[in-house]
């Protein structure tokens, strides 16, 4: 359910680096009021804590937190191989070829 409404948003986006969409996506969750049950998992796993100079740091409250957390970022990283292959399935080796392009 969680993994599927960041999907879309991954989809969507899919020409931003997935890791940072990651952090991006669980903002605005954490930030937002809850409007679904997925907004809700997330503020009951996931704390949003800020430093002095407006940096934010997610950091889990407890294990099964640790656990979303950590799909979650598999995850993203695996959308940003998924969006590499892609973009090489079409392409050739001579594509790569320095003294070709030039």
């Amino acid at each position: 359910m969680i993994l599927k409404e960041f999907s879309k948003y991954l989809q969507e986006n899919k020409d931003k680096n997935s890791v940072e969409l990651l952090n991006e996506w669980l903002l605005k969750k954490l930030i937002n009021p809850s409007l679904n049950k997925v907004d809700n998992i997330i503020k009951t796993e996931l704390y949003l804590a800020k430093n002095n100079n407006d940096k934010t740091l997610i950091i889990a409250k407890s294990e099964t937190g640790r656990t979303l957390l950590n799909a979650l970022y598999n995850f993203s990283l695996s959308f940003e191989q998924y969006k590499l292959a892609k973009f090489l399935h079409n392409k050739k080796s001579t594509d790569f070829n320095k003294e070709k392009n030039q």
